[in-house]
C-alpha cells in the first residue's frame, strides 16, 4: 500500500467526524436560514454600522492579542529551544499548566487583579505612582491581556518546534562569516522559522476571533466582540437568524483572512522548505 493511501485511511476516521459533527450541522443550519429569511440578516449586518462597529473590534483585538503573543513567545521559544538547563523542564510545565486551567477561572483571577480594588490597583497606590484607582476591568486592554495570558501558550508551542530543527551549526557559521548576533538573528534565524511564526499566528488569531468567555468576562456587559453578539441574539432577542447570520460571517471573515495569509506566504513557504517537497 502506498504512503499516500495511508495517510488518507489514517486520516479517514477523523475526516469522517468532522463531516458528520461539524460540516453537516453547519450546512444545515446555513440552508435552513436562507431558506426562512433569504440574506435579509446578512445584508442587515453590512449595512448596520452596530455591527460592523463590533466587526471591527473583535479584528482590533484579535490582532493585537496576536502581535503580543508573537512578540513575548518567540523569545521565550527561542531560549527553550536552545538552552541545555534544567529550567527548561520547568518552563515546559509552567507553559503546559494553563491547559489544566479553564479559560472562565482564568478570566476571574484577572479579574480579582484588575479590579477597581484589586491587587494591581492596590500595588500601584502602594507605590504612590497612582492616588486613586485605574479602571482597567471592563477594557479592551483587560480582554487583550487575558487573551494573550490564554493563548500564548499555542503560540510558544507553535514556535518551539520550528526553532528546534534549525541546525545551530547554521547560527554559528554565520558567526563564523562576521555576522553579529542580531544580524544572525534577522537574516538566518528569523527567516528560517517563519513557517512556525505564520502557523502560531494564525493559531493565536483563529482562537481570538472565536474567543466568548475572556471578552465577557473581563471586557464586561458594553463590551462586545462577534462570539458574545451570537449568544445575545440568541438569549436575549430570541433572532436565531442574525445569530446565524453573525456565526457565518465571522466563520468567513476567518477563511478570508487565512487565505490571505497563505497566498501570501505560499512562495516563501516553499522556498523556505515548507512548501509541498518539505
Amino acid at each position: 500500500m502506498s504512503r499516500k493511501k495511508q495517510a488518507i485511511l489514517m486520516a479517514l476516521p477523523a475526516g469522517l467526524a468532522l463531516l458528520v459533527f461539524f460540516i453537516a450541522p453547519m450546512l444545515y443550519i446555513f440552508i435552513k436560514t436562507l431558506a426562512q429569511h433569504g440574506l435579509k440578516d446578512f445584508t442587515a449586518f453590512f449595512k448596520d454600522p452596530f455591527y460592523l462597529e463590533i466587526l471591527w473590534t473583535t479584528l482590533r483585538v484579535s490582532i493585537i492579542s496576536t502581535i503580543v503573543s508573537l512578540l513575548l513567545g518567540y523569545p521565550t521559544a527561542y531560549y527553550m529551544a536552545r538552552t541545555s538547563s534544567k529550567l527548561k523542564k520547568v518552563m515546559i510545565v509552567i507553559i503546559l499548566f494553563p491547559f489544566l486551567v479553564s479559560a472562565v477561572v482564568r478570566s476571574y483571577g484577572w479579574m480579582v487583579i484588575l479590579g477597581g480594588k484589586g491587587l494591581l490597583n492596590q500595588l500601584l497606590l502602594a507605590i504612590g505612582i497612582i492616588e486613586k484607582p485605574i479602571k482597567f476591568l471592563n477594557t479592551e486592554f483587560a480582554v487583550v491581556l487575558g487573551m494573550v495570558h490564554l493563548l500564548i501558550p499555542y503560540m510558544i508551542l507553535s514556535l518551539i518546534g520550528v526553532l528546534q530543527s534549525i541546525d545551530p551549526n547554521v547560527e554559528y557559521a554565520a558567526y563564523s562569516l562576521g555576522a553579529s548576533p542580531m544580524q544572525t538573528f534577522r537574516k538566518v534565524v528569523l527567516p528560517l522559522s517563519t513557517p512556525g511564526i505564520i502557523s502560531g499566528c494564525v493559531l493565536v488569531f483563529t482562537m481570538s476571533m472565536t474567543s466568548y468567555v475572556t471578552p465577557k468576562l473581563l471586557g464586561g456587559s458594553k463590551f462586545r466582540v462577534m462570539a458574545t453578539m451570537v449568544v445575545q441574539e440568541l438569549n436575549v432577542n430570541f433572532d436565531w437568524g442574525a445569530a446565524s447570520a453573525i456565526s457565518y460571517i465571522l466563520m468567513a471573515v476567518i477563511l478570508l483572512i487565512q487565505g490571505l495569509i497563505v497566498l501570501a506566504t505560499s512562495r516563501y513557504m516553499k522556498r523556505m522548505g515548507g512548501g509541498k517537497n518539505a
